[in-house]
């Protein structure tokens, strides 16, 4: 497993998936914030949305405004961060090779996705490090307080939206190396995966009462939000577990006893 965990943290060392796939998710998280700031005005906002009002941005939560937004977006980058490193060795026929070093295949797969998981907190500590720095830099500008930022409120809902984005990204990025490990393809996860985490879903859910109850998608991004109203915070944390051990256990065997051609 260590030797599995080692090789693939060279493998994310590559400047094209540093550039790529880490400079997509800050280039994402900075756009967000830039936006949610500079469109800050005078009147209320109306709850839709990037624009919010200057003084709804200047309350504890404000700086946390860009990462809430960002959210969704974070959640599909990882979704194809995650295919792209569990699929694409399916494509170049570098799996075999691997397995020849490493022929525990459980392990091997274990190895592979601890490192994909260190990897995806280190970019999503990057982004929200540069979300806040953004904020804090263009927030006088258009007139919103930040002291209410540094306070203990302020710091807690920083602390609780960093968290609940880390895990509910990681989420979807389990999707999406489950995906690719089943199509043994990193096109057909990411397509499959965006089609389902977005289009089917936001259906399914106007069309079943208790959709957000189960829908995997819609759990991630309640999960990103802190929970809510609808799904207590505590809720979507055990279904998402529960989805977690089956994607897990199933994936395991699956891959266990598959060929490894695609």
């Amino acid at each position: 497993m260590i030797g599995a965990f080692l090789s693939e943290l060279l493998k994310l060392r590559r400047r094209g998936l540093l550039l790529g796939g880490g400079g997509l998710f800050l280039g994402f998280t900075a756009l967000v914030t830039i936006l949610g700031i500079e469109r800050a005005s005078k009147t209320p906002g109306d709850g839709r949305g990037l624009r919010v009002s200057v003084a709804e941005l200047s309350q504890p939560n404000g700086l946390v405004r860009g990462l809430d937004h960002a959210g969704p977006l974070m959640g599909i980058v990882m979704l194809g961060i995650f295919a792209a490193a569990f699929g694409s060795e399916y494509s170049t026929g570098a799996l075999r090779n691997l397995l020849v070093r490493e022929p525990r295949r459980v392990r091997f797969l274990a190895g592979k996705y601890v490192a994909l998981l260190a990897f995806g907190v280190l970019v999503l500590l990057a982004a929200v490090i540069v979300s806040v720095a953004l904020a804090f830099v263009l927030a006088p500008s258009k007139g919103i307080s930040t002291s209410a930022w540094t306070s203990s409120a302020g710091v807690s809902d920083l602390w609780s939206t960093m968290w609940h984005l880390v895990l509910a990204s990681l989420g979807f990025g389990t999707l999406g190396a489950a995906l690719a490990l089943i199509f043994r393809s990193p096109v057909a996860a990411l397509a499959i995966g965006v089609a389902w985490v977005l289009p089917a879903e936001a259906i399914l859910s106007a069309t079943w009462t208790n959709g957000q109850d189960w829908l995997p998608g819609q759990l991630l991004q309640n999960l990103a939000s802190g929970g809510s109203t609808s799904v207590s915070l505590a809720r979507t944390g055990l279904t998402l577990a529960a989805y977690w051990v089956v994607v897990a256990v199933g994936t395991s065997m699956l891959f266990s006893r598959r060929d490894v051609a695609s």
